[in-house]
């Protein structure tokens, strides 16, 4: 919330830098809303702006002294501000030294006169800023008591911001303390006035507290919050630690005084939100880093702080800018018609209300020029109106009207603006009603004769408003009406000739179109435009024919080839229709060699004129047929008088050539012909290379045309439209599209130039004359005139059979049908429509055998072995006898045994299993008789075995030997095992193997333990609740699962307490809840916990106490918890004592504050660190020594000196009463003296050791007191640190102030990062105070009691040797444990810091170096194992990718499976098709010889027919055809290498995926095979028709076989397209050969990376098992290590907590990667059963190529057998 606070304040109310105009440097971020400048120091370039009360040394030097300064022994200094501070006048400290310098900062400082109370500093500005926080550092302490207060108009009025205090009730009574609770409260706070530090203390003030929410930053109340002109900070108490209370003295008030080392005033320039950028005020000087207060205005703003608009910028009041609202200053819109402005508020809300809030304007126009008028001169004045071609800013928008006064109205005013709403247009004059025109000086349309007597204007027209063009209406002079186009007479009440219907049209008449060809002219009736018809024509334009006639198409005169005159070696070939297609009209062609010729007679024309001749053939060479002649041979002579009059007549020879690619070709030039002539055209196929001779050249001729020439047709001839439709005729390609043999539907356009050729030739449409037998209506197609033909009949009037029928008749012609194979051709006798049969064959159409034969269509003699006499027609199935059975009778049938074929001759005998067939003890229906046993062998039944069936088999019983006995199924109720024997008794039934958790005679119940349905396998294992159950009740109930429970337990598995009871516990049951009955519903309570349901004002687990969140005596009065939200735990206290849980570092009764240790505020306690705890630890050493001190102090004060020190002199009194025992018993001896003055001189040398140990325990003390000056002194230069973080980050932000100037989220950010710096410095500060104030406390409590004992102390000198001996002692003692602690921790010898491994406290503890010392060995077995992890992450994720690519190999493998399953498909597919071949090649064989037995050839046709079939070629030799078919089943057979390919499947995905397309290309090559194969088949086809046909030529001379030459063209045909793909297919092969190598090389590499991938996950798994043992070891040795540190080392306990979660993390990585592991076995173990799948489906694959390769065999030894054929 704070950071969220502080947002606001700096990107709203950060103040900004202006200009007074608007035209200075761009200010982007001013564009699309409010823009702010930079914030920064106010006092920078200020420094004559500051004033204060006192300074010291202004008049003369003065003297201070500083209370806490240690640095030095000098305490005290001089103050001489008479002269500027500088290097030279370092002593002076003037108000300007306050002002932010981080370099000089601690050499210059301000300084108030000693012991002035009262004083201030006071900072007066040129402008009016934005103020945003203040901060003051101190040198000396803080004020004790202070405020700050403001001015924001240059100080006439001045108001308090906040009051400081240490004491605020005191220092300013009445004032409230806070919290602040709303901007605009005034309190009193006192922690920036405390006694400590003594120096660089800071005192922080924010204008906008950071933790209000401000709704509105905009308000004004907030902007004059952060107004400000003045600022004055008034000090009115110091801190004097109480020195002036009990003395006066001058040196008292020396050390007390006013100090501060720098003051912040951060804002910026106010220019509410109008300026980004600030320039110095004029008159005010400038430096780089101040922050100026003149305002670079923009939004068309202008003065000091943007707070008014520009001039002429008065159409919106003035505000400030908001966030995405600029809120600029509108300019006035006068349209440079005025040249000032002035806003009006009224017309402001004026226009607001009238556009419901979403326009205002209250911008109003002064002394409106150029004939304007209006709010904004946006009107003209009246006899003006505005020009819409003209801006509205031009000086000329305002023309002068300019209407005629005859025709206009008003004076002529004109309208002065354009308005689409209103209609209005601008300048136009308003007219009277008959009168138009833009001045008004014209007559309307349909108006004529204007006047000024005429109050309308003009008078009417009379014109007829249908033939009116556009009713333009009459001429206004004369009177005469306009006319539209196919209109005339005066009115326009007439039509033109030849149009009809006068109407509303465009044109007003409709042309009558009659059709050229169809009508008798062009005039039509003009009130219905019907044209007068042809006969046989209808329709109103005469573009129809009447029903029952047609119009003919450019191919009326057709005439087949197979009816002309043959010369040369010509052959006629009669062809079946082809359902849906069509390559020939007529029966069939006509086939023409080279030096052959045709003759067409009989041709007569209907309509004389220019005609083309057409030939239609089917070229059958490879290349043009270079040389054909065509003549058109006369009767006589032409008419001279005739339109062949001028015909030439060399043009009736004319010559031209047959293109290879073409089916049709147009000769050149047309012939004249006329009607009533009969001609004859010749044509002679010459040669087909005009330079050598081709004798077995060949074209197969279907027919020719005559089709009149376009340039001679009568309707195209002249200009104009004849033209016209001759361009369309030709550009549409109508009559080519006639001369197909095909005959598409014609196009719109074509069918009527058609039609109207039609007319012209034939003056009428033709009759259909369709023949009624044949058709199916007497109307026909009125394109052509083709008759709807009834079923195979063919002619265009419906008149014969087609060929391949018979039996014309009423219902057509039924198609011969003759049996493909069974029949010699499809063409039978076209009155009984007999087919021709093969030998053995019968019926009309030749399906069946003869009788006595079988196997249609090759008939045989049926075989039976001897045991029937006749056979299935077609299959061949024997009529059995004597108990055979079988296709042939080759067995006997059921119930019998032997031999019966023909050569064995082993008559059926009837099988005894026992009993015999028929018998009631027959238990087998078959038996055969074993030779090697030598009896018969029953197949028995099932339950029965035995030779003769007389035992029951397993898992049956009964007594089968009997008559009626049977083995009936043991009834077991499904609970065994069917493959197991011994499930039952054999005699019994009983069943003995029950499974399933059954028992009983028929396994029909549960096992105890069990319980359900044993009938339907449903036996469930009691699953009884351990702690619920007793285990002394029993087994569970077998039909229920009820389990025995024990007290106070319910449910079927025991698992539930009883209503009213819980804590459900073996061997006793459930306890009872208990429930409290006056503060729990009801006695119900929580089976885990036994958490009664209490009311609303109880609590607890039986609700007897008082509610949660509070504790106390629920019958008495409980109390609310309250504990901290912050600090506590829980927020539920000790339910007796109040005592809340407080969280780790916090403390109190209610955890409200932070626990001794910690620094920081709530919720924030954090620990002190490694610094506050070993100077906590030292003080707490000085505390015990000193309490030692202290108690031995009180011994002296109670005891005397003599006392502390009783045990010294008893042992010295010991020792003198030795010396007296010894000087009384024997003589003294010289010697005996000498050594007792030696133990004289001893005791005093010890007394001197004591007397020098105890002045050293002194220093000691000293070194003590000094080391806790030097912590503090730590501290203090921490606090200096943190000082310099903040200076230093605010010298960043002085730098960065341009990049803030131009981001104003930058600066945003920049200033939160700051912010939050500053408090966490703040906070390290606020939390060393407490700590300081209590090293101070204990050091002020040692002084005292050293002040207080240090006499006594002096005089027991002497007599305390002895105990700071021994104390001396136990501290080298404690110093050898540390060192031997250090050596076993840190490895280092060090007393106690080594300088190479450490110590502890010493900052630094073990090393590289330190192998030795636990905390090295603990962190390289940390760093082993956090490698083990990394290691095994690694593995790990290796793992999971070879998982995955092996799972989706294996998902790619069900892939591949399927399109293997698919290939297997299409090779089933290819043998059906090489089935369905073969039965077409049989067909075509029989057509062949059904051509042979045609009569109506010549002898001398046969011998040129046979000279011309041994001269061909064909394509494929024999030789060539069989390897064809070897390479296709080579091919076929490859595909047996489907299993390499889908072995491949392992790899990768890409190889999968590779495999996939390689799958699909082997696919698509079975497909090609498959055309391959079938064109191979025609091939052989073709091969066999042509050897026979040759060979019969040769053999028999007197058959006819005039169609066998169009049979071998087909062939050759057919051939070179499967001598295309079979080349294609070769190619294929060869590919497919190439991919299953590159297939094979990836399956090896698949396999090395598997290998790989088990390696790898070996490796893992070892590394996981050396990593846990690692960390076991590790485990075992920290223990020990961890005994042997103190408190102080306990951090590094956290180690083994990071070695415990990652040995768990290793074993669970270790699992993992075993359960991977297995993963991959199992799927390796997967893949192997899909290996023997593919193998299977490879096997089955061969089985088929092996079938292909029959199927193949049997092809080429047919081939063979025709192409030997000689009958």
């Amino acid at each position: 919330m704070e950071v969220v606070h502080i947002g606001l304040l700096v990107v709203v109310f950060a103040t900004f830098q202006g200009a007074i105009s608007q035209v200075g440097r761009r200010q982007p971020q001013c564009e699309q809303g409010s823009c702010y400048p930079a914030t920064g120091d106010l006092l920078i370039g200020r420094e004559g702006n500051l004033t204060t009360n006192s300074t010291c040394g202004m008049d003369r030097r003065e003297r201070y002294c500083i209370v806490s300064h240690l640095d030095d022994d000098k305490k005290c200094f001089l103050c001489d501000s008479r002269q500027p501070w500088s290097q030279q006048y370092s002593d002076s400290h003037r108000i300007e030294n306050i002002v932010s310098s981080f370099r000089e900062r601690k050499f210059k400082w301000w300084q108030a006169e000693n012991g002035v109370q009262h004083a201030y500093i006071q900072l007066d500005l040129e402008a009016e800023f934005h103020f945003t926080h203040l901060i003051m550092t101190f040198k000396t302490f803080r004020p004790k008591a202070m405020y700050v207060e403001r001015s924001f108009d240059f100080g006439n009025t001045w108001n308090v911001y906040r009051y400081f205090a240490y004491d605020c009730a005191r220092s300013f009574p009445g004032m409230p303390t806070g919290p602040v609770r709303k901007l605009s409260d005034v309190i009193c706070e006192s922690r920036y006035s405390d006694v400590v530090p003594s120096t660089e203390g800071e005192v922080i003030f924010r204008v906008l507290p950071p933790f209000i929410r401000i709704s509105d930053p905009y308000s004004q109340d907030v902007q004059d919050l952060l107004k400000l002109t003045n600022l004055r900070v008034v000090f009115t108490e110091l801190h004097t630690l109480g020195d002036i209370v009990f003395d006066g003295r001058q040196d008292i008030k020396e050390k007390y005084y006013y100090a501060m080392y720098d003051m912040t005033v951060r804002g910026s320039c106010s220019c509410y939100g109008h300026a980004s950028r600030c320039i110095p005020v004029e008159g005010y000087a400038s430096n780089p880093n101040m922050v100026n207060g003149q305002c670079e205005c923009t939004h068309n703003t202008k003065g000091l702080n943007c707070e008014q608009c520009l001039d002429f910028y008065n159409d919106s009041p003035w505000r400030p800018a908001r966030t995405s609202e600029p809120n600029a200053c509108k300019k006035c819109e006068c349209y440079n018609h005025a040249t000032s402005c002035h806003f009006d508020a009224g017309v402001w809300e004026l226009t607001g209300r009238s556009s419901n809030g979403t326009y205002w304007s209250g911008g109003v126009c002064d002394d409106c020029q150029h004939n304007t008028m209006g709010r904004n001169c946006q009107e003209c004045r009246p006899f003006y109106y505005q020009d819409p071609h003209r801006d509205l800013r031009d000086p000329e928008v305002c023309q002068v009207c300019d209407c005629d006064p005859t025709g206009s109205m008003y004076d002529g005013e004109c309208e002065n603006r354009d308005d689409e709403e209103l209609g209005m247009e601008a300048g136009r004059c308003i007219c009277k009603t008959n009168v138009a025109g833009g001045r008004c000086d014209q007559c309307k349309e349909g108006y004529w004769n204007m006047n000024d007597d005429n109050p309308d204007g003009c008078e009417a027209c009379t014109c007829n408003p249908m033939g009116t063009l556009e009713n333009f209406g009459c001429d206004q002079y004369s009177g005469y009406c306009t006319c539209k186009r196919y209109v005339t007479g005066r009115n326009c009440d007439e039509c033109y000739p030849g149009f009809w219907g006068m109407s509303n049209d465009l044109n007003g008449c409709r042309p009558c179109d009659c059709d050229v060809g169809g009508a008798m002219g062009d005039a039509c009736n003009v009130t219905n435009g019907q044209c007068t018809c042809k006969p046989n024509i209808q329709g109103r334009q005469c573009h129809q024919v009447q029903p029952g006639y047609y119009f003919t198409r450019m191919d009326l005169y057709t005439y087949e080839a197979e009816f002309a005159k043959g010369i040369g070696n010509t052959r006629v070939y009669i062809r079946e229709p082809v359902p849906e297609y069509t390559s020939w009209t007529g029966p069939g062609y006509m086939k023409i060699m080279e030096g052959d010729a045709l003759e067409f007679s009989g041709i007569v024309v209907d309509f004389p004129m220019y005609y083309d001749i057409v030939i239609r053939y089917d070229p059958r060479m490879q290349e043009r047929w270079e040389d054909v002649r065509v003549s058109v041979i006369r009767d006589g002579f032409t008419n001279p008088d005739g339109p062949c009059a001028n015909a030439i007549p060399q043009d009736d020879d004319k010559a031209t050539s047959l293109q290879t690619g073409a089916r049709f070709i147009t000769v050149d030039p047309p012939s004249c012909l006329e009607s009533g002539v009969n001609y004859s055209i010749r044509i002679d196929f010459n040669r087909y290379k005009s330079d050598q001779s081709t004798p077995d050249a060949t074209a197969l001729i279907d027919s020719i045309l005559l089709v009149p020439s376009t340039d001679s047709i009568p309707i195209f001839q002249g200009p104009g439209l004849p033209e016209y439709m001759k361009n369309e005729y030709i550009r549409y390609r109508c009559r080519d599209l006639q001369l197909h043999v095909h005959k598409p539907e014609l196009p719109e356009l074509c069918r009527k130039h058609v039609f109207s050729i039609s007319g012209i030739i034939h003056h009428r449409a033709l009759d259909c004359d369709c023949d009624l037998t044949g058709s199916l209506s007497f109307e026909c197609d009125p394109v052509g005139g083709q008759c709807q033909c009834k079923p195979h009949v063919v002619g265009r009037r419906c008149d014969q059979c087609a060929p391949g029928t018979f039996g014309f008749g009423p219902n057509g012609c039924t198609p011969c049908n003759c049996h493909a194979i069974g029949s010699r051709d499809n063409f039978c006798d076209i009155e009984t429509g007999q087919c021709l049969c093969i030998p053995n064959v019968h019926r009309r159409i030749c399906e069946e055998c003869e009788p006595g034969y079988y196997g249609f269509p090759y008939c045989r003699q049926c075989e039976c072995n001897g045991n029937a006499d006749i056979c299935d027609n077609l299959t061949g199935q024997c009529d059995c006898r004597d108990n055979t059975t079988g296709h042939n009778c080759e067995r006997c049938i059921d119930g019998y045994y032997g031999d019966p074929r023909i050569d064995y001759r082993v008559p059926c005998k009837a099988c005894m299993c026992p009993g015999g067939p028929d018998h009631p003890a027959q238990h087998a229906d078959t038996c055969y008789y074993d030779p090697r046993l030598e009896y018969v062998v029953c197949n028995c039944d099932i339950g029965y075995r035995g030779p003769d069936c007389g035992t029951c088999d397993d898992n049956y019983f009964g007594n089968p030997s009997e008559i009626g006995g049977t083995c009936d199924t043991c009834d077991c109720n499904d609970n065994i095992d069917p493959d197991d024997v011994g499930n039952c008794d054999g005699e019994t039934g009983e069943c003995l193997k029950c499974l399933f958790n059954t028992e009983g005679f028929n396994c029909e119940k549960c096992m105890p333990g069990y319980y359900g349905d044993a009938l339907i396998q449903n036996c469930i294992e009691c699953i009884c609740n351990p702690i619920g159950t007793d285990p002394n009740g029993g087994e569970c109930d077998r039909i229920t699962g009820q389990c025995p429970c024990l007290p106070n337990v319910i449910g079927q598995k025991c698992d539930m307490s009883a209503p009213g009871h819980y804590n459900m516990t073996p061997g006793r049951g459930s306890e009872p809840c208990n429930c409290d009955p006056d503060g729990a519903f009801g006695i119900e309570c929580n089976e885990l916990t036994g958490q009664c349901d209490c009311k609303p004002d109880r609590g607890g687990r039986t609700c007897s106490e008082c509610r949660d969140l509070y504790w106390g005596d629920p019958n008495e009065e409980c109390y609310a918890c309250d504990c901290d939200n912050q600090g506590s735990a829980t927020q539920q206290c000790d339910r007796r004592t109040g005592q809340c849980v407080c969280l780790l570092g916090i403390s109190g009764y209610k955890c409200d504050r932070c626990d001794r240790g910690t620094t920081g505020e709530l919720p924030n306690c954090v620990p002190c660190g490694d610094c506050f705890d070993n100077w906590d630890r030292i003080i707490r050493d000085l505390r015990g020594q000193t309490e030692v001190l202290i108690e031995q102090g009180r011994n002296i004060q109670i005891e005397g000196a003599a006392g502390a020190f009783d045990k010294e002199f008893r042992v010295m009194e010991d020792n003198l009463a030795e010396i007296k025992r010894i000087i009384e018993n024997a003589g003294v001896s010289s010697y005996d003296v000498e050594e007792l003055e030696n133990m004289l001189k001893q005791i005093r040398e010890n007394i001197t050791d004591n007397v020098e140990n105890l002045n050293t325990m002194d220093e000691e003390l000293q070194t003590t007191m000094g080391r806790i000056q030097a912590g503090n002194n730590r501290i203090a230069a921490l606090q200096l640190g943190v000082k310099d973080l903040n200076t230093k980050a605010q010298q960043l932000r002085r730098n960065a102030s341009d990049i803030q100037a131009q981001d104003v989220e930058g600066a945003f950010n920049i200033t939160k990062e700051a912010e939050r710096r500053s408090q966490e410095a703040q906070m390290m500060v606020d939390g060393t105070n407490k700590y300081l104030q209590d090293s101070q406390d204990v050091r002020e409590r040692v002084e005292r009691m050293l002040e207080t004992n240090m006499e006594d102390f002096n005089k027991s000198l002497e007599d305390n040797q002895n105990a700071l001996k021994e104390l001396d002692m136990d501290v080298m003692e404690l110093s050898g444990k540390i060192t031997d602690i250090n050596t076993m921790v840190c490895d280092g010898t060090g007393d106690p810091c080594d300088d190479v491994c450490g110590g502890g406290g010493c900052g630094v503890c073990g090393g590289p170096s330190c192998e030795k010392g636990a905390v090295t060995k603990a962190d390289n077995a940390l760093d082993l194992a956090m490698k083990a992890e990394a290691l095994l992450k690694v593995k790990e994720e290796n793992a999971q990718g070879l998982h995955a690519n092996v799972t989706a190999a294996h998902d790619l493998s069900q892939m591949a499976k399927a399109e293997a399953q698919m290939a297997f498909d299409e090779a089933a597919k290819a043998r059906s098709v090489s089935e369905d071949t073969r039965t077409n090649l049989e067909q075509l064989l029989n057509e062949i010889r059904d051509f042979l037995r045609t009569e109506g050839a010549t002898p001398q046709q046969i011998e040129l027919m046979a000279q011309e079939v041994l001269a061909m070629s064909i394509s494929l030799k024999p030789n060539q055809i069989i390897q064809l078919a070897n390479e296709i089943n080579n091919t076929i057979q490859g595909l047996q290498n489907i299993e390499d390919i889908l072995d491949d499947t392992r790899d990768n995905l890409t190889l999968a995926q590779q495999l996939k397309e390689r799958a699909d290309n082997a696919s698509k090559s079975a497909a090609a095979i498959l055309d391959t194969a079938q064109g191979v088949l025609k091939a052989l086809n073709g091969s066999r028709e042509a050897q026979n046909k040759a060979r019969q030529a040769i053999d028999k001379a007197d058959t006819d076989i005039n169609n066998a030459q169009t049979d071998l063209t087909q062939i050759e045909s057919e051939t070179a397209a499967a001598e295309d793909k079979s080349t294609e297919t070769s190619d294929k092969v060869d590919k497919l050969k190439t991919n299953l190598e590159d297939l094979q090389s990836k399956i090896n590499e698949n396999e090395f990376r598997v290998q790989n991938a088990e390696q790898l996950a070996n490796d893992a798994e070892d590394l996981a098992k050396k990593a846990e043992k690692d960390a076991n070891d590790l485990e075992d040795r920290y223990p020990d290590v961890l005994n042997r540190l103190n408190d102080k080392y306990n951090s590094t306990a956290d180690a083994k907590g990071r070695v415990e979660k990652l040995r768990d993390r290793a074993n669970k990585l270790a699992t993992d990667t075993t359960a991977k592991l297995q993963k991959l076995q199992n799927m390796n173990a997967e893949f192997e059963g899909y290996e023997k799948q593919l193998t299977s489906l490879s096997d089955q694959i061969d089985k088929l190529n092996e079938d292909m390769t029959g199927y193949l065999a049997v092809i080429q030894q047919k081939a063979n057998d025709y192409r030997t054929c000689t009958t």
